[in-house]
C-alpha cells in the first residue's frame, strides 16, 4: 500500500455488486488489508469493457484504488486466482455467507483472520465438503473473530460448565441459562449435548444441525437488527 489515499494491488474477493451509470459497477470488497471497502469501477459494464467477467464472486482479486472518501476509485484490477465456480446449494451458501460479510462488516475495519477463513470455506465449498458443519463452523468463528463468541462452556450466571443431559436458554446479551426440561422460550432453548458437540465441530444427527442451525440463526440475527438476509430465500 502507498499510502491512506492510493493502495497498490490489494487482495481481495467482491461480496457485492450493483450496477452505477451505463457502464460502472460500485463494488463491495472483502479485502486482506482493510476489510471491506466500497470500490467504483468505471467502465466496467459493456460489450468492450476491459475487465468484463473478471468482477464476479469467489474469485480472488488484485485490486488498485484511490481516493480519501469511503467510496474508492479503482485504478486497475487483475485476477489473483482462477475463480471458484460453485453450483447448487454450495453456490446458494456463498452468496449467504458474502452477504453476512457485507451486512456485518465495518467499512475499512481490518479482519485477516477472517479474510483466512473466508478464503478456506471458498476452498471447501469448491471441493464439495460437508455442508452444514462447515457452514456452522463458519458462523461460529466469524462470530468469535467479532467479538460476539457463544460461550459454549459454561453457564452464564454460575459459570457451570454444560453438560450433555441440560437444557439451555439462549440470550445474545449474556450466554446460556440452564432451565427446566418444557420450560423457557421453546423456539431459544436448546439440549447440551448439541452445544457440546458445535463447539466440538461434531455435529452428526440431523436433530443436532437442525438445532445448531436454529441457534446459530438466532445469534446472528441479533447482530443483524432483525434485517432478514435476502440469501435465505435461495434454500427454501
Amino acid at each position: 500500500m502507498a499510502s491512506s489515499h492510493q493502495v497498490s494491488l490489494c487482495s481481495a474477493f467482491l461480496i457485492h455488486a450493483r450496477p452505477y451509470r451505463e457502464t460502472s459497477l460500485i463494488a463491495d470488497l472483502f479485502t486482506e488489508e482493510q476489510g471491506r471497502v466500497s470500490v467504483l469501477f468505471k467502465g466496467v459494464r459493456g460489450g468492450r469493457a476491459r475487465h468484463k467477467g473478471l468482477l464476479q464472486p469467489f474469485g480472488r482479486l488484485l485490486v488498485s484504488w484511490q481516493g480519501q472518501r469511503e467510496l474508492k476509485t479503482a485504478t486497475d484490477v487483475e485476477a489473483a486466482a482462477t475463480p471458484i465456480r460453485l453450483q447448487g446449494h454450495y453456490l446458494f451458501c456463498a452468496l449467504y455467507v458474502n452477504e453476512l460479510l457485507q451486512r456485518l462488516l465495518q467499512p475499512q475495519d481490518p479482519h485477516p483472520e477472517l479474510f483466512t477463513l473466508y478464503t478456506r470455506l471458498l476452498q471447501s465449498l469448491d471441493e464439495a465438503a460437508d455442508l452444514e458443519p462447515t457452514l456452522r463452523a463458519f458462523e461460529l468463528q466469524l462470530l468469535e473473530l467479532m467479538g460476539y463468541g457463544l460461550p459454549l462452556e459454561a453457564e452464564a450466571i454460575s459459570g457451570a460448565a454444560l453438560v450433555a443431559e441440560g437444557y439451555y436458554q439462549y440470550d445474545p446479551e449474556a450466554g446460556f441459562f440452564s432451565v427446566l426440561p418444557g420450560s423457557g422460550e421453546r423456539s431459544q432453548v436448546y439440549r447440551g449435548e448439541m452445544l457440546l458437540a458445535l463447539a466440538r465441530g461434531e455435529l452428526h444427527s440431523p436433530e443436532q444441525r437442525l438445532a445448531a442451525k436454529r441457534l446459530m440463526r438466532h445469534a446472528l440475527a441479533h447482530l443483524l437488527g432483525g434485517r432478514p438476509l435476502r440469501s435465505r430465500e435461495l434454500f427454501v
